[in-house]
């Protein structure tokens, strides 16, 4: 029993290695870029629908926070 179980993690740890192995090379495989950008994966779409809302964005070393917020009215 103990060897069954032991087994079992060891095999969970390898298919978890390759498969963190396998997403990061997927990461740094694009065919126009050798390596990865180093800049934001997040592709940012303007929205059309007239809300009257101010995006706010605070950037941090690795971490980009986006705060949506009422516009001010100018009458």
């Amino acid at each position: 029993m103990t060897t069954w179980f032991h087994t079992a993690i060891l095999a969970t740890s390898i298919a978890a290695t390759v498969a963190v192995g396998l997403a990061s090379a997927a990461a740094y495989n694009d065919g126009r870029y050798p390596i990865a950008k180093k800049s934001d994966r997040l592709i940012a779409v303007a929205d059309r629908s007239g809300s009257p809302e101010v995006t706010i964005e605070k950037r941090s070393d690795g971490k980009s926070i986006l705060i949506r917020v009422p516009a001010p009215v100018i009458e």
